[in-house]
């Protein structure tokens, strides 16, 4: 009797973890579709022409009907297709999106992960990983931050505020919001974020850029 309690709350403990994570999956997790059980996904190095996408290389493969695959929200539009940058356990590439279904059409906890943003007119970039943050600038030095706050805006899952606090300079603060699709404005790519950068020391303009998740 008692191995069967044993057994009942191990059960119910594994059914907890499997809901825990379902609650945690958004539209940014995927799940393999429309491949052969017999066939794979296969995940490309980069993607960049049409004519030669069969040319690049493959840096793995998804069986069908696999999960847990995870985009940073970069997209690049080749032809009449969306390819898609994943991570497939631990390979990272490009794959057509024609061939993943999200686990929700909500988002779940992206906007949990690290984050790299980046924009032009000036060109700079925010990588920000778990505690810390850093924003560099061609024509300034990199400036390290901590993250003082970070939060999502009250009853929405779209949207995130940053407080980035610096011992030589003054704090600012980052808003990153899902938006389908940002343009970076100096490639073919486009982001499922946006952000906007305020508070820069020396009256600097707010900075205005897009955002992948760093998963």
């Amino acid at each position: 009797m008692q191995l069967w309690r044993r057994l009942l709350v191990l059960f119910s403990l594994a059914m907890l973890m499997a809901l825990a994570d379902k609650a945690h999956a958004g539209k940014f997790e995927f799940r393999v579709t429309g491949v052969k059980r017999s066939d794979v996904l296969n995940i490309r190095e980069r993607v960049d022409d049409q004519a030669t996408i069969s040319q690049k290389k493959i840096l793995g493969q998804i069986p069908a009907n696999s999960g847990g695959v995870y985009g940073s929200g970069a997209t690049l539009r080749v032809g009449s297709s969306r390819w898609y940058e994943i991570r497939y356990k631990n390979v990272r590439g490009w794959v057509n999106g024609r061939y993943l279904q999200p686990v929700s059409s909500d988002l779940g906890s992206e906007l949990e992960s690290n984050l790299f943003c980046g924009g032009t007119e000036p060109f700079w970039a925010l990588k920000v990983e778990r505690n810390t943050a850093e924003l560099t600038r061609p024509d300034k030095p990199p400036v390290r931050y901590t993250v003082a706050i970070r939060e999502p805006f009250q009853g929405r899952k779209d949207a995130l505020a940053l407080r980035l606090v610096s011992e030589t300079g003054p704090a600012i603060s980052a808003l990153v919001q899902h938006k389908e699709w940002c343009s970076d404005g100096m490639s073919d790519l486009e982001y499922a974020f946006e952000v906007r950068v305020i508070g820069l020391a020396n009256g600097d303009v707010p900075l205005h850029g897009c955002c992948s998740l760093l998963r």
